[in-house]
């Protein structure tokens, strides 16, 4: 595959990505407007540790090997039949552990309701068989379009039929356990029926030693991940109890939101593309480079802009019980945003042949994290928690150095940052000034929110136009490439001298 349709297919698959994550966000906050007036902050701490341990069981059978399906050269029919029926196998484990291991659960979290929701939801495990092999033959293939389409429309689905559950029944919580097993099954079947492959009775052990050499150091470092970006979950709920838990899943999943549904699935493009040209180490730094660089672009004015109106936001959108929030939101957006940097350097590792890195540094952060989250999580509660997340991320940058080694060549990420960082700042100050002002003034909540967002988004356009024209110009070019045809009128919209 040339450069240029590897651009191209690479690009459209990233915009697509980021056109159903940022509308599965979009969703999700309409969505949270109105669950959060019509549940409390223990209805939400209650499902979140369900979830965060339906996420553990999980991560513990996640001998992910879709990273070497997606990677295999000479991809053949019983490698997708041996990787399916081990897949199904676990899921199968994973459902089991998770529904008799369910009593368990009042060890770490002392409420007894916690053991009926997680065995209900873990029935997600035995739906997920359906669409275990199609996501990877759809990653292989960068067809991204059909998993992001599938996304939106059964989050879609799963919000309106949560609100609706709330508002007109009285089910309470469950409601939000119904809804995420009617969208567990659609999005399933419907990923299914899009791949349009059906397994058969074949399994290869040569095939399942290649996948499962992936599978086993993802494993490690799937685990190790999981509990460093957890234990603040664990540590709120087993001290603080469910309804501080609910206050802080709160807190942390908007910010989480932007990074899990706009960051994440564009870096999902991030392996197949980068597998193409995995053995040209200055095409791996450009593409990585630029990869972080556009993504930073979308995302850093989002979260500095968030948790600048933060106070404004968290009492207009969601009500005054969620008060509390607000700092350890605005640090959390912070933390979020550190962490997006790094955050797909896996896939280099992964293809220079070496997937036991990012395990080896997950353990590393994983006890740096249980250090700060402990020490000032116990003394500062959750605030403390909050700014034990932000120096959590410290290890994750070690992970750029360890890969400019293997590379032999330097990552150059933050100077490609510093146009993005900078607007961005100016983005979040402006909005803040102007938020400010207007509440001194006394102007409804409702005008002050608005109004501020629209100021900080033309601060940061106007930053990024006049002082790194650059980044601008290299953007729309990108663009070009992207799109396939020649945009013309982008060449006299920014001149670089």
């Amino acid at each position: 595959m040339s450069s240029q349709s590897l651009t191209q297919k690479a690009g459209r698959s990233a915009v697509s990505q980021l056109i159903g994550g940022g509308s599965v966000t979009v969703i999700r906050l309409v969505a949270s407007v109105f669950l959060a007036r019509a549940l409390t902050p223990t209805d939400f701490g209650l499902i979140g540790m369900a979830v965060l341990l339906r996420e553990f069981v999980f991560v513990l059978g996640s001998i992910d090997m879709v990273s070497g399906i997606v990677v295999k050269d000479d991809l053949k029919e019983e490698d997708l039949c041996t990787f399916f029926w081990s897949m199904a196998a676990l899921r199968v484990l994973m459902f089991l552990s998770a529904f008799f291991g369910a009593p368990l659960a009042i060890y770490l979290f002392d409420d007894p309701r916690v053991v009926d929701v997680l065995r209900a939801i873990s029935f997600t495990f035995l739906l997920n068989i359906m669409a275990v092999a199609a996501y990877a033959i759809l990653s292989k293939k960068m067809k991204f379009f059909y998993t992001n389409i599938t996304s939106v429309l059964s989050v879609l689905i799963e919000s309106l039929l949560a609100v609706v559950l709330v508002l007109f029944t009285d089910l309470g919580y469950w409601a939000l356990v119904v809804s995420m097993l009617v969208q567990a099954f659609i999005s399933n079947a419907a990923l299914m029926l899009l791949a349009r492959w059906f397994p058969k009775f074949k399994f290869s052990r040569e095939s399942f030693r290649y996948l499962f050499r992936f599978g086993i150091n993802n494993l490690g470092a799937y685990i190790t991940r999981y509990l460093r970006q957890n234990l603040d979950y664990i540590l709120v709920g087993r001290l603080l109890g469910t309804k501080s838990l609910g206050l802080y899943e709160f807190a942390y999943r908007i910010p989480d939101l932007v990074l899990t549904r706009i960051s994440r699935p564009v870096g999902a493009v991030v392996m197949p593309a980068l597998s193409h040209i995995k053995n040209d180490n200055h095409q791996l730094v450009l593409g990585y480079t630029n990869v972080v660089t556009n993504i930073c672009l979308i995302i850093f004015p989002l979260l500095f802009g968030l948790a600048a109106v933060a106070d404004i936001a968290v009492p207009l959108l969601w009500g005054n019980q969620w008060l509390t929030v607000i700092t350890p939101l605005r640090l959390l957006c912070l933390c979020a945003a550190l962490r997006l940097i790094p955050e797909n350097i896996g896939a280099v590792f992964n293809c220079k042949n070496r997937p036991d890195l990012p395990f080896k540094i997950s353990l590393v952060g994983l006890i740096w994290t249980a250090v700060v989250v402990s020490v000032l999580g116990s003394m500062y509660g959750l605030n403390g928690v909050a700014v034990a997340m932000v120096l959590s991320v410290i290890p994750s940058y070690v992970s750029l150095i360890i890969a400019s080694r293997l590379l032999q060549l330097r990552l150059p990420i933050f100077k490609a940052l510093t146009p993005s960082f900078v607007s961005a700042t100016a983005c979040g100050l402006g909005a803040y000034a102007v938020s400010c002002f207007l509440n001194a003034v006394e102007l409804p909540l409702g005008w002050i929110l608005p109004l501020a967002i629209i100021f900080g988004a033309i601060v940061y356009i106007f930053m990024l136009y006049f002082f790194f024209p650059k980044t601008v110009s290299d953007a729309l070019v990108l663009l070009k490439k992207i799109a396939g045809i020649e945009l013309r009128w982008t060449d006299k919209l920014v001149r670089v001298p």
